[in-house]
């Protein structure tokens, strides 16, 4: 299936859309193709330019985990230790985004190490904005 996001294929006995945005992975929940290209068109219009877009999450994610030390984060690597907001910004880097009907979108994004290898998971409206945040198992 041909999206603004590009193709996009559901995997044999699959409930999902699966594509790719760069080096980012896709996947639209839906049952149904139109469905699967209205989430594209909702997923292309709140991310618009990716780069700039994960830029301004990163900065944002940082400022949420550490509000009481603006500018910094503390991170669990090297026995707990304190990085800037630009590094950590720097470091973290989107994996997937998912989206699903009636729902926020999430975002995926590797911790290069700075919380034990885990998945840091954000939900973000239909503005883009974040809602919510958490460091994932």
């Amino acid at each position: 299936m041909n999206t603004v996001l590009g193709e996009f294929r559901r995997p044999d006995e699959g409930f999902e859309f699966h594509g790719q945005l760069g080096d980012v992975s896709v996947v639209l929940d839906a049952d149904e193709e139109s469905a699967a290209a209205a989430l594209a068109q909702r997923v292309s219009t709140t991310v618009g330019e990716l780069d700039g877009f994960t830029r301004r999450i990163a900065v944002d994610l940082a400022n949420s985990f550490s509000p009481e030390r603006p500018g910094e984060v503390e991170v669990w690597e090297n026995d707990e230790s304190v990085i800037s907001t630009a590094e950590f910004a720097r470091r973290i880097r989107l994996d997937c985004i998912a989206a699903a009907v009636e729902c926020d979108i999430e975002l995926y994004f590797d911790d290069d190490g700075m919380f034990g290898g885990h998945s840091i998971r954000v939900w973000i409206d239909e503005d883009g904005t974040m809602t919510d945040a958490q460091i994932a198992g």
